[in-house]
């Protein structure tokens, strides 16, 4: 398996990073057009960054642990 995109080798990784990015996203949408920015737009940011936080550092255990079990 190629590692070369931020060494991003299983699915936690992967999806975890979309949704921090995906976060970041809306976040630029919003400093750029601030008219954007609402409730809805506040709480989707929040649970876009807290779930992918939460499932990169769950990549990471997981990644961890399989580096352990092959040494």
């Amino acid at each position: 398996m190629n590692n070369r995109f931020f060494g991003l080798s299983n699915i936690y990784l992967k999806v975890g990073f979309l949704l921090v990015v995906a976060a970041l996203v809306l976040l630029g949408a919003v400093v750029a057009i601030p008219s954007f920015g609402g409730l809805a737009i506040n709480q989707a940011f929040g649970f876009l960054l807290f779930s992918g936080a939460i499932l990169y550092v769950i990549g990471r255990v997981v990644q961890v642990r399989r580096s352990r079990a092959r040494a």
